[in-house]
């Protein structure tokens, strides 16, 4: 059965309710904690659980000594118009800069180094299927050779999934099954949501698609507030959404088991499926994987979509979509917009999970990437400003930069690539304003010296700019006094 929602999410959502009718105008003042806490007869944990939620779906904020008042904007938990021309050119651009190598070094890039990899296994692996089948190597599949389908099936079924092999769907890559799967569920000029911030492929698939995002403000652990989700179900006609909910590809985020179960019996209610990318969901540095949403789908109206890319390697990039209910349609599709896999990827990838060497690399894999992520944060946190957040998720390999108040980072950007280096700036993963202060770091390479540099170089810019902001406070103060 799905899980009731937690006595502080009913609360928020009570009060989300209330604010939408106007009960509290904007920059209006709730009411105290003790008279919340007596007027729905509930603990102050609860009470102050439910305000965080509706903190973190933008509905309202917290003053210091002052208590919690409505946002000045009306209806803050969605925009469904997406950002501004400006701002999403603005976005594409940073992307661009930000990814074009010409010369320079990525601090912010996704693949493993090649140590990382598990290359002389698939190079096996590949020879013994190369002498199996010789053919194998002119041959091609639509949507996957059984073996590997069933291979997927038994991991997905590890994690959590009730999956046969005949609902999946292999793909070329994550990107290609979310084209697959919002080609589903959509139509041009459909409305999307999305988490804020959202991965930039994200966000150039539905804009390749023709598709509008609905930026739903994300709580700190990811994936999406859920009353905000509820507050825009109730308001604007969504086909679909889009979440990332392990370890995602901005912050490295991870939602909790309650929250997933939570957002499946809410979108369940509404009708609305879910399209589910999991890309590093692999490389827990806790005792288990997480389970996908997918786990709790009884009506079975979303799809996963995933990769193995993370952890062996672009070469290998393959990707997959499960669904029992869509799985005709998304062939169909499939053979249509999709071309070939390659048969010799099939047929060694097939044979590399069915060795209990992948489990072996797995293990080792979390290990080092753990141990790397724990080396990058610290290396860039003791060379930042003073003011700005380091951190890094339960898993995967991100680290998550924020600048002090008053920086974009967007501004360390072309000095940076001046000094031969790269990185991503938050304002690239939505227009959310706390994000422009926000910096994607990869620890997807060990800190070696090419790294270290970079990183220092990074610390330079920052501090820099941020005595530059310091600078042009003094001299305003020093203005106004006079």
């Amino acid at each position: 059965m799905p899980a009731r929602p937690t006595r502080y999410r009913r609360l928020a959502e009570e009060l989300a309710a209330q604010l939408e009718e106007g009960r509290y105008p904007a920059g209006a003042q709730l009411p105290s904690l003790r008279q919340l806490c007596a007027d729905h007869g509930a603990s102050l944990a609860t009470v102050t659980h439910a305000l965080h939620e509706l903190e973190d779906a933008g509905l309202i904020e917290a003053r210091p000594r002052r208590g919690h008042f409505v946002r000045g904007q009306a209806r803050p938990a969605a925009r469904p118009a997406g950002p501004s021309l400006a701002l999403e050119g603005r976005r594409k651009r940073l992307v661009e800069l930000a990814t074009t190598q010409a010369g320079c070094v990525s601090l912010s890039h996704l693949s493993l180094a090649p140590a990382l990899l598990p290359l002389a296994a698939l190079r096996r692996h590949v020879s013994a299927a190369l002498l199996e089948d010789p053919a194998a190597l002119a041959a091609g599949t639509v949507y996957g050779s059984p073996a590997l389908r069933e291979q997927i099936a038994r991991r997905l079924m590890r994690a959590g999934c009730a999956v046969d092999a005949e609902d999946i769907v292999v793909t070329q890559g994550v990107g290609e099954a979310l084209e697959l799967a919002l080609r589903q569920f959509t139509r041009p000029g459909d409305l999307v949501a999305v988490p804020e911030p959202a991965s930039p492929r994200t966000l150039e698939v539905l804009a390749f698609l023709g598709l509008r995002p609905l930026a739903i403000p994300a709580p700190q652990h990811g994936g999406f507030s859920v009353p905000a989700l509820a507050f825009a179900l109730r308001h604007h006609a969504l086909r679909c959404c889009i979440v990332e909910p392990s370890f995602d590809s901005v912050r490295g985020s991870c939602m909790p088991e309650a929250a997933r179960q939570e957002l499946a019996t809410l979108l369940r209610r509404a009708a609305v499926p879910l399209i589910e990318c999991e890309l590093l969901a692999d490389l827990s540095r806790g005792p288990q994987r997480p389970r996908p949403v997918k786990a709790w789908d009884e009506a079975d109206q979303g799809l996963l979509c995933g990769s193995l890319a993370c952890v062996t390697g672009p070469g290998f990039s393959v990707g997959w979509i499960v669904s029992r209910r869509h799985r005709l349609h998304l062939r169909a599709a499939r053979a249509v917009h999709g071309e070939l896999l390659p048969g010799i990827v099939d047929a060694g990838l097939a044979r590399f999970l069915a060795d209990r060497a992948f489990d072996a690399h797995l293990r080792r894999l979390r290990r080092q990437v753990a141990a790397q992520t724990e080396a990058w944060v610290a290396f860039v946190g003791a060379r930042m400003p003073p003011g700005t957040t380091v951190s890094a998720g339960p898993g995967g390999y991100l680290v998550w930069a924020e600048l002090p108040d008053g920086l974009d980072g967007a501004a360390v950007l072309p000095p940076l690539r001046e000094r031969g280096y790269s990185v991503i700036p938050g304002a690239a993963f939505g227009s959310a304003q706390p994000l422009a202060r926000g910096l994607r770091l990869s620890a997807a390479h060990p800190l070696d010296g090419v790294r270290e540099r970079g990183l220092a170089a990074l610390g330079e810019v920052a501090c820099a700019l941020a005595a530059q902001s310091r600078g042009r406070g003094a001299g305003a103060g020093n203005a106004g006094s006079r």
